[in-house]
């Protein structure tokens, strides 16, 4: 996305009122996620970040938790565009979905769920950003790159390599699934676009491969869900 040029960023953001209707903007963005407390947490950043730029009425970011499985985000997040869509009284521009593939491969029915996900998100441009094996996965790839030559990570291992990388920063971390405190310590890195690179060769070695969604490990699509928002915030946050 091109950059739109000279826009000044917000003097100062105390003195502003921050809009309440979701109506009042112009670019709608919707992403519903499987977690209810992590990956919502870390996109309610983006929407934060948003709610800072000049004017701050341009983008809205709603991030929603769910606590569903696979097919589960993919059908809330259609249902969320509808409402989102009513109460903005216009069409919402980008609607994600938020995944882990966790081990649901060893569930025929989880499998199936799984792949149909994807299919009906295609079927209703609910674009996927799913981690295999989970969205630690992303976090971790602000830190070091992860070769796929070997093979796949189970998420107790993410587990392990994050808090190993984190602690080489702030010794006292401890990493619990589920405690917002790992975006916080990721975000502080500002290696977003670092993460991106690393996550799009993982990606293209997998395409490369033939490997389906369920068989690329590791891998994760929330690089591309990110670069859309950072694009976004460069197009309408510029200060030239």
């Amino acid at each position: 996305m091109a950059r739109r040029g000279s826009v000044r960023r917000q003097a100062v953001k105390d003195e502003i009122e921050r809009p309440a209707r979701s109506r009042k903007y112009t670019y709608h963005i919707l992403i519903v996620c499987e977690d209810e407390n992590t990956e919502k947490y870390y996109f309610q950043k983006y929407a934060d970040r948003f709610q800072e730029i000049w004017p701050n009425e341009t983008v809205y970011l709603r991030a929603v938790g769910t606590g569903r499985n696979s097919l589960g985000v993919v059908r809330r997040a259609i249902e969320e565009r509808t409402a989102l869509a009513e109460e903005a009284r216009k069409s919402v521009d980008m609607t994600w979905a938020v995944f882990d593939k966790d081990d649901l491969d060893k569930s025929e029915g989880n499998v199936r769920n799984f792949n149909e996900a994807f299919e009906l998100g295609k079927q209703e441009d609910v674009k996927i950003a799913y981690s295999n094996e989970c969205f630690e996965l992303w976090l971790l790839l602000h830190y070091r790159g992860i070769d796929p030559k070997d093979g796949p990570v189970p998420r107790v291992r993410l587990y392990e390599l994050l808090e190993t990388e984190i602690r080489k920063h702030n010794q006292d971390f401890v990493y619990e699934h589920g405690k917002n405190n790992v975006i916080d310590e990721v975000l502080k890195t500002d290696n977003v676009n670092t993460a991106i690179k690393r996550a799009a060769y993982l990606d293209n070695r997998h395409i490369q491969n033939g490997h389906a969604p369920i068989e690329a490990n590791p891998n994760t699509l929330v690089y591309k869900l990110v670069s859309e928002l950072e694009d976004l915030l460069s197009y309408y946050g510029y200060d030239g």
